[in-house]
């Protein structure tokens, strides 16, 4: 594994890898508006199972082109596994966190996930955060709260389905960092979802069930968002270190508002703008800091 602890972060890098991962939430984003609309009619095993196929379909296709063995190699085929069950992980949680909590709960919880992955970075990777990155990190928290305003309805144990989805989100992205530098970005893709496609397949006995095909289209559509997403969050881990490139997930609420106006038809506060606003302050503010 490359020692990336100790490589010092190029501005133009973090410029490059925080704009990659704001890229990759609008498409996180639009794929889980897209699960959001598909699971009341259908299993969220199935949809992660149809989700992960139609990536494997994508990536397939790239093959002739760019060599079947660039995609099917890896050096590191544990962690390669890991990626792919935190994938499901992720999915399922975020789905069911959708259906059975307020979105603005769901989100101002699974927003831990840039502290989460900043933290586990420096425990396992060994990567440095100054003081100065800490600060940045704090503050677009703050303005995630002010933006959601989360309330705390009597939810139960629902409470730890999007807690459980940031750490296995923050657990990721660590992991996607400690070997983006050693793996081929197309075999990351490719292979993360390929485990992802076999581990939701053993259940499709129970959950499978007929899509018109409107749904089929949509789950496709939705896919293309997951596989572009996944390529961006490899090539920002590649070139920019956990504490700039994760943190970027904060600025999931302006995507989340443009399309919960346009999707769902909700009419944002005077609140979320100002909140969003202090997001993408901190946003960049921490792509500008050098140390």
């Amino acid at each position: 594994m490359t020692d990336i602890a100790a490589a010092p972060v190029r501005p133009r890098a973090a410029l490059a890898g925080a704009l990659m991962m704001v890229a990759a939430v609008v498409c996180f984003t639009s794929l889980d508006s897209i699960l959001k609309l598909l699971v009341a009619r259908h299993d969220v095993l199935f949809l992660a199972w149809g989700r992960n196929l139609f990536q494997v379909a994508y990536m397939a296709a790239l093959m002739p082109v760019l060599g079947g063995r660039r995609m099917l190699t890896t050096r590191h085929p544990v962690l390669q596994l890991g990626r792919g069950a935190l994938l499901v992980s992720t999915t399922v949680l975020i789905v069911l966190s959708l259906k059975v909590l307020p979105l603005a709960q769901t989100y101002a919880i699974t927003f831990s996930t840039p502290f989460l992955a900043v933290l586990m970075a420096r425990l396992f990777l060994g990567e440095t955060v100054s003081l100065h990155r800490l600060a940045w990190i704090a503050a677009g928290f703050v303005g995630v709260l002010i933006a959601l305003r989360p309330g705390a309805p009597d939810a139960g144990w629902h409470l730890l389905l999007p807690v459980g989805m940031a750490f296995a989100n923050a657990l990721y992205h660590v992991l996607t960092r400690a070997i983006a530098a050693d793996e081929d970005p197309f075999a990351m893709v490719f292979l993360v979802a390929a485990v992802a496609t076999v581990l939701t397949a053993l259940a499709l006995p129970w959950t499978w069930s007929a899509m018109l095909p409107w749904e089929w289209g949509l789950l496709a559509l939705g896919a293309a968002f997951g596989t572009a997403a996944h390529m961006l969050l490899v090539a920002a881990f590649r070139i920019a270190p956990t504490s700039v490139v994760s943190p970027m997930v904060y600025t999931q609420i302006v995507s989340a508002l443009i399309l919960g106006y346009l999707m769902f038809g909700e009419v944002p506060t005077l609140n979320t703008l100002l909140g969003a606003g202090l997001v993408t302050l901190c946003g960049i503010g921490l792509i500008r800091t050098r140390r």
